[in-house]
């Protein structure tokens, strides 16, 4: 904290006797993990915590006014920088969960999501009027935040955020750079991200990707390859639109390859079976940029895909149970939401810090192996921190992380049934099969620069790989 301070000036700065720029910052981060709390309360919680951590001395107790006024007067550069000192994946090389492909590649997930501000003319100015159409109109603004998140550890590597009025993609390119991504990293991400301008980002920084793709999306059929995939790119700009133009005039595209990111994509069926309910399956198409199905078979790379689901998970920790279920940030102008949203964002990374110590320091007990960090429960470790991280333990007393380990340890979510299942078909053809054999397969390998005809089996059609995913019950 003192070098995020430093850095921005403000390491020496003070509003009132009681009132230090470090005991803002902790203010605020007390804030992020005590949501239902007023700010009296969260003071009083603070007290005792803060006489050794400020260079404040005998630390008095400030009213909730002149917090208010410190925290305008603080600004979010602070937060910000302190932020890009704690984010980071969370893993070791030995981490479970977390790496692919016989632990070449560490699993990232891109996602957004959206938060509701509080409906005060200053934010609604800067983040845009609350959502919803002329019959019934919403009721509080919103803040889109994009995420790059670790699987397993769901440690935080990045965040971008904006008003809703701001494309999730506009927000992920700022993620897609160097040093945040790096080779030996594949990032998992829905089709809202399967353009050419993110996908070639993320290339050009040396990671890989897989990621979901529209079922109307123009991928042209260059190579069949063995395991049922073949090989394509995703064009530019520039290709795509003489596609689309040729298609419209009905006649035949330029000779060569588009240009664009060479990708591999397989068809999959995703059978989704939730705890209440019959099961459900729909075609899944996905494209990844490893282009050789002996490291990467196809079945390997649907069920890895299915991995991504693990953000949603943390989305929820951070969004729903770290939050109370409290619907709004509670700041009235843009900088004390922008200050709140990285307070969130840094006390979120050290909950996941938490988990990961504790499954770190604990074996499984019944295979003996590394503990999952799936296993360690989000909530038991919130309530611990929020019982012990502000008193000093008496003398002879463990530290207050150590407690808080240990009754997370005390507290661990019984193994689940594996998340995804991945066989091969066998038996008769799907309805849209036929649309798929050898024959014709290889007649589209021949035709791929003719206009498409408008066939729907061609859209929907599978392969013989099928990835039944099996969803376990909400933890």
């Amino acid at each position: 904290m003192e070098e995020a301070l430093r850095s921005c000036g403000r390491l020496d700065r003070r509003w009132c006797a009681s009132l230090p720029a470090s005991a803002v910052v902790y203010f605020v981060l007390a804030m992020c993990l005590h949501f239902s709390d007023s700010y009296a309360e969260i003071l009083r919680k603070l007290t005792d915590g803060l006489r050794g951590a400020v260079h404040a001395g005998a630390l008095r107790v400030a009213g909730t006014s002149a917090v208010s006024k410190a925290r305008t007067r603080l600004g979010p550069e602070q937060l910000k920088a302190l932020f890009e000192q704690v984010r980071g994946p969370l893993t070791t090389p030995q981490s479970p969960g977390a790496f692919a492909f016989g632990r070449r590649l560490l699993m990232l997930s891109l996602d957004g999501t959206v938060l509701d501000v509080a409906p005060t003319r200053a934010n609604t100015k800067a983040f845009g009027p609350p959502p919803g159409g002329s019959r019934k109109p919403g009721h509080h603004p919103q803040v889109k935040l994009v995420l790059l998140i670790a699987r397993g550890t769901r440690g935080i590597l990045g965040a971008r955020f904006g008003p809703r009025r701001d494309n999730e993609v506009t927000l992920a390119k700022h993620l897609a750079t160097s040093p945040t991504l790096s080779g030996g990293q594949l990032v998992l991400m829905d089709r809202a991200f399967h353009g050419h301008d993110i996908l070639a980002r993320i290339t050009d920084c040396g990671a890989d990707f897989i990621v979901r793709a529209h079922a109307h999306h123009w991928l042209p059929h260059l190579r069949e390859l063995a395991d049922g995939s073949f090989l394509s790119c995703v064009p530019d700009r520039a290709s795509s639109q003489r596609q689309a133009a040729s298609r419209f005039c009905n006649r035949r595209m330029p000779p060569g390859h588009p240009h664009g990111v060479a990708v591999r994509v397989g068809d999959a069926d995703i059978t989704a079976t939730p705890e209440h309910g019959p099961p459900r399956t729909r075609p899944l198409r996905v494209i990844t940029s490893l282009l050789d199905p002996g490291e990467a078979p196809a079945e390997q790379v649907a069920a890895v895909y299915a991995e991504r689901w693990n953000s949603e998970t943390s989305l929820f920790e951070a969004k729903i149970l770290q939050r109370d279920h409290r619907p709004l940030l509670r700041s009235k102008n843009p900088d004390g939401v922008t200050q709140e949203i990285y307070g969130l964002l840094i006390t979120h990374q050290y909950l996941q810090a938490q988990r990961a110590r504790a499954a770190q320091a604990s074996r499984d007990p019944a295979t003996g192996q590394a503990l999952d960090p799936d296993r360690v429960s989000f909530t038991a470790v919130l309530r611990a921190i929020r019982r012990h991280l502000h008193y000093r333990p008496a003398t002879g007393q463990p530290p207050p992380i150590t407690i808080v380990q240990t009754e997370a340890l005390a507290q661990l979510i019984p193994p689940q049934t594996p998340p995804h299942q991945t066989t091969r078909q066998t038996g008769t053809q799907s309805p849209h099969e036929s649309a798929r054999t050898p024959a014709a397969r290889q007649r589209q390998l021949h035709d791929h620069h003719l206009p498409p005809r408008r066939d729907p089996a061609r859209h929907t059609s599978t392969t013989n790989q099928i990835a039944t995913l099996v969803c376990g019950p909400a933890r």
